[in-house]
């Protein structure tokens, strides 16, 4: 009898060249950044360096560390996640780290542990898997549709399986895109709080969308830790996140014990940059110019993609496109790559043994400017296009 449960992947220890690939490849889309905004970051950001410096010196920020964050960090913070919280949570609540990733290896282990039992969605945020495969921790994966998380599903494998944690990706899921309705979202947060589950949202992709629902953590804030990195959202280099946690106990249960022994915490002159920036309004200028530069890219995919199947939430990093029946994922996607184009296979996105679903994965915003784009997609309709008439 087969494991309801994923199985742990073995762990492999990636080469350079994979890191180097988005500055080698012709046009790589496997990663999905912000798209670059140079003309606005650089001028942003030189500003708040200065007003930084203008009133602490370089010795005094780096000179010590920010543990979970200054006041000033927290709140900050605090006024970031009200944002889409709708609500100014207690800043004692407040713990900024150093990146989405960084918390979940604090999270995963605190709450689910080894043994543990973590509900996903059937395709979700790939390096969960190694996440739990470090920590012991088993994944049950959670059927999804056309508006994410299926209540009935979830329901089921809290009753079957009886997990600790639930990991959603509610707004502009990876890799899907689907954003969550409100309804759904009140009934899974029900869910979660009727069998006692603890929902750990990465609501990382919902700075972009100028009206994405309310996050889950809003709904059930008292079982709730709520994760807003701006990796997403500003440059893949601005690691830092903050997390809103169920009460300002839970906060330092889970983060201070072993504090010398781990590295969660954001870099101090990453951590002065995000204050910086939230405090002077400047966060916002910055947004609004990804929020363009994105929609001018959602253009140029409507454009390319007219008459083929494919998935774009609003304000979306990335695109979901359904192969053509002749092709597999695999095979679209090694076709893509010797034609000069570098996309996501959909098996690296399953949870379980599920067969992958025949579909790829791109990113917008790696490439320089919207002309590497336009070659991509061009591209990509054109392989679509004959593996369609096949």
């Amino acid at each position: 009898m087969k494991s309801p449960f994923a199985a742990t992947p073995a762990v492999k220890i990636p080469l350079q060249s994979q890191f180097d690939e988005r500055l080698k490849s012709p046009i790589a889309l496997r990663l999905n950044p912000p798209p670059p905004v140079s003309h606005v970051f650089d001028s942003v950001m030189s500003t708040a360096i200065t007003g930084i410096l203008a009133r602490e010196a370089l010795s005094e920020i780096i000179g010590h560390h920010r543990w979970c964050g200054t006041e000033a960090d927290r709140r900050a913070g605090a006024d970031l996640c009200a944002s889409r919280l709708g609500y100014r949570a207690d800043e004692a609540r407040i713990v900024l780290t150093s990146s989405t990733q960084s918390t979940l290896n604090m999270l995963i282990p605190g709450l689910v542990g080894a043994g543990g039992i973590l509900a996903v969605d059937e395709l979700t945020y790939p390096p969960i898997k190694a996440f739990a495969a470090r920590y012991g921790a088993k994944l049950a994966p959670v059927r999804m549709d056309d508006d994410g998380m299926i209540p009935d599903a979830f329901r089921q494998v809290c009753r079957t399986h009886r997990p600790k944690a639930l990991y959603p990706l509610s707004t502009l899921q990876n890799p899907t895109t689907v954003t969550m309705s409100l309804e759904r979202r009140k009934t899974i947060a029900e869910i979660a709080r009727e069998f006692g589950v603890s929902i750990i949202e990465d609501d990382i992709y919902s700075l972009i969308p100028r009206n994405a629902p309310t996050p889950l953590s809003a709904l059930a804030p008292e079982i709730s830790w709520y994760l807003l990195g701006l990796a997403k959202s500003v440059a893949p280099g601005m690691k830092v996140a903050y997390v809103v946690a169920p009460s300002k106990e839970a906060a330092a249960n889970l983060f201070w014990p072993g504090v010398r022994a781990t590295f969660w915490m954001t870099a101090p002159l990453s951590a002065a940059l995000a204050t910086e920036l939230i405090e002077t309004a400047s966060m916002g200028k910055m947004l609004d110019a990804v929020r363009r530069a994105t929609a001018a890219r959602h253009i140029l995919v409507r454009q390319y993609l007219t008459n083929i199947d494919h998935r774009l939430g609003d304000g979306g990093l990335h695109v979901w496109m359904p192969t053509p029946p002749s092709v597999t994922s695999a095979d679209l996607t090694a076709r893509l790559e010797q034609a000069g184009v570098l996309v996501s296979t959909s098996d690296g996105f399953v949870i379980g043994e599920a067969e992958p679903p025949r579909a790829i994965r791109f990113g917008l915003g790696n490439p320089s400017d919207d002309s590497t784009l336009e070659r991509a997609l061009t591209t990509i309709a054109a392989e679509y296009d004959r593996h369609r008439s096949a």
